[in-house]
């Protein structure tokens, strides 16, 4: 049986369909610009939740994603917390802290 496997790729294809190539590029580029994820994804017609739930089944845009975020971040918020967090900052520690706390 090879339902996982059939299973991951289908995942795989469903988030390479909803995200293409050419939209995660044109995302991580207004990111680097300075854009908030919330407001890039949306003008890019994509929800936030969708980039962060493709990043996580699309390793290598995960990590080019945390990579733009962590590079992009507010050096005054205190990151790893729920205040930054809050603050709207979504760098991989920010979320980590919101994640635990749930």
């Amino acid at each position: 049986m090879s339902y996982p496997i059939d299973d991951t790729e289908q995942l795989i294809a469903n988030a390479e369909e909803e995200l293409p190539p050419s939209t995660r590029s044109r995302l991580i580029a207004k990111l680097r610009k300075g854009m908030h994820i919330d407001d890039a994804s949306r003008e890019l017609g994509v929800s936030p939740q969708r980039v962060f739930s493709a990043a996580r089944i699309l390793g290598h845009f995960g990590e080019q994603l945390d990579a733009t975020l962590t590079a992009e971040r507010d050096p005054d918020l205190p990151h790893g917390t729920v205040t930054g967090y809050n603050k709207r900052c979504r760098c991989p520690q920010c979320r980590a802290a919101v994640n635990r706390r749930i």
